[in-house]
């Protein structure tokens, strides 16, 4: 169907052919635009009233989340859009992933545009996570137990080769993932993000464009090389939530790739720096024996530390460049501290230049 490409457009008439794919019987008669939170996607808060006929299954909520592109940047970043669409489309009715109930997921092909229903999470008191609220020991230990099961449940899945349920699942380093990594470090582009706090905040060693550029490269090389699974693909904090102590996900991008793309990300984005020295061994220890309690061959602690020591440069990366239309300034240089302070303590650049 046509998708909405303004909040405007953002109808009865359209919910309820939205909703009527998966909800038969419910039509929405009136529709209420309750909050616009603008993003990378932009979520827009809905309160639509409901007629209900005779065939209608479950009561729909009060309100609901439309998210999908409708900003000025939103052209630009069609492969993200239709990524995540893909996961609630795809990916969340096959592993066990924690995530918002998804009542409509679908793309325009002739625009930009992919759209998805969700739940407000706001409306059942979910607790979000923030970035600048660095989590205990305990919160980090359970989100890698809960990684742990959805990464063992598409560890080297035969889904992921052609004709399988992830054939369409790209790794980070190459397809669009790997135009986004080029786009940024065009010198210029690259010299306004070191030029701003979050490149202050990290040591001048790190600040390198070139050795950025070979060092990402070092890493997708070495990616191709490595036992593959299904990672949520951005698990910094503002894209986490817990749910009566069950570690939630969402705003996935998911991607095809070693497990440690996501659970170095997620250590390091998720932990005070004096913590994370203290803690990441005996975490790490914690994701393997979980993996391990899933039925697969995990790697030596020897072997993780290694692929943990170098895995840091991607979001050492991903938070030097992050664009403040999609994340804060302040979380922008909390995040980028962490992974420098990261990548100093593991030597990364020596990890990850070219011998």
């Amino acid at each position: 169907m046509k998708l909405p490409l303004t909040v405007d457009a953002i109808t009865p008439q359209w919910l309820s052919e939205a909703l009527g794919e998966r909800h038969r019987g419910v039509t929405v008669t009136h529709v209420e635009i309750v909050d616009i939170i603008l993003g990378t996607s932009t979520k827009i808060r809905v309160r639509p009233t409901y007629a209900y006929s005779g065939a209608a299954g479950e009561v729909l909520p009060d309100t609901l989340i439309v998210k999908g592109g409708f900003e000025e940047h939103s052209p630009s970043m069609q492969p993200m859009y239709l990524n995540e669409m893909r996961f609630y489309r795809d990916v969340q009715p096959r592993i066990d992933m924690h995530s918002p109930v998804c009542y409509f997921a679908g793309t325009d092909p002739d625009s930009h545009q992919s759209i998805v229903i969700m739940e407000d999470l706001r409306a059942r008191g979910v607790e979000f996570c923030h970035a600048l609220r660095p989590q205990s020991y305990d919160q980090v230990a359970r989100r890698l137990e809960a990684m742990a099961i959805y990464h063992a449940q598409t560890w080297n899945s035969v889904e992921f080769e052609p004709g399988g349920a992830f054939d369409w699942v790209s790794g980070r380093h190459e397809s669009w993932s790997a135009e986004y990594q080029h786009r940024y470090l065009a010198p210029e582009v690259w010299r306004h993000y070191m030029e701003s706090p979050r490149g202050a905040a990290v040591s001048r060693v790190l600040q390198d464009r070139l050795w950025m550029a070979r060092a990402l490269g070092y890493v997708g090389r070495y990616h191709r090389h490595s036992p593959v699974c299904l990672c949520h693909g951005d698990t910094h904090l503002g894209n986490l939530y817990i749910d009566a102590g069950k570690p939630g996900f969402f705003d996935a991008q998911v991607a095809k790739g070693p497990w440690h793309l996501e659970v170095t990300y997620h250590m390091i984005a998720a932990l005070d720096i004096y913590d994370r020295r203290l803690w990441e061994k005996d975490l790490l220890r914690h994701y393997l024996r979980a993996l391990s309690a899933q039925g697969i061959a995990a790697p030596s602690f020897e072997t993780a530390w290694e692929s943990h020591r170098r895995e840091i440069v991607y979001g050492l990366f991903i938070f030097l460049i992050n664009e403040v239309r999609f994340q804060t300034e302040a979380i922008n240089t909390a995040y980028a501290a962490r992974f420098g302070a990261a990548a100093l303590d593991h030597d990364t650049v020596a990890l990850t230049s070219e011998r």
